[in-house]
């Protein structure tokens, strides 16, 4: 365990080299309750406008797209989420709170300490997520939108399918435990392993992230 950014993250659980392998070879599944995560709402015009500049563009609603260090998910019309670490996220929080967005009728909640975050990142995540029944009936990850919401262990998930080698699971802190259980044991047969922020950083280097996931 180390101390980033002010947050207590796992760095790794003996091996980062062997957990790089993980999931360069199967699948890793790691602790990313350090994030900032943020609840953006914005029922209005000029507020949908002002968040399309902050993200980078307009998101359809079930839309993902990757700006400037920030992960945006558009759960529904007029409310997207966004994800990034701790220094970045809080910067973004507090221009989402100044006075333009204000004015523009954006309104913000900060929930980082009340979600967990669990990624699953690796070759066969999409063996782990249809086990898990994230892809519905048919398995098929084209048929799901890269937010999507999908219980687990009898907890309300809410999943962001940032690529083909990486998910990651947003709950309540107090559904994590069940959540990463149920993962671990749909992910034995493709070979599971609990991963750090090493071997993380390390495999993002290997699969750059894309820029948007349209619809």
């Amino acid at each position: 365990m180390a101390r980033r950014q002010g947050r207590p993250v796992v760095i790794d659980y003996g091996s980062a080299a062997g957990e790089l392998a993980a999931c360069v070879s199967a699948v890793g599944l790691a602790s990313c309750s350090e994030l900032t995560k943020l609840v953006v709402q914005a029922p209005a015009l000029g507020a949908r406008e002002h968040l399309y500049r902050v993200a980078g563009g307009v998101m359809a609603p079930g839309g993902a797209r990757f700006e400037s260090g920030v992960w945006w998910g558009a759960t529904g019309e007029d409310e997207a989420i966004a994800l990034a670490e701790p220094g970045l996220g809080e910067t973004l929080r507090d221009r989402l709170q100044a006075a333009p967005a204000r004015e523009a009728g954006v309104r913000v909640q900060d929930r980082s300490t009340e979600w967990a975050a669990i990624a699953v990142v690796g070759r066969r995540v999409d063996e782990v997520l249809a086990d898990l029944g994230v892809y519905g009936d048919a398995g098929d990850p084209r048929r799901v939108s890269p937010v999507t919401a999908h219980g687990v262990a009898r907890v309300g998930v809410l999943w962001l399918l940032q690529s083909s080698h990486r998910a990651v699971a947003l709950m309540p802190q107090a559904g994590g435990a069940a959540v990463w259980r149920a993962i671990e044991g749909a992910g034995r047969r493709s070979g599971i392993c609990a991963v750090g922020k090493d071997a993380l950083s390390r495999y993002a280097l290997l699969h750059p992230t894309p820029e948007s996931l349209p619809l």
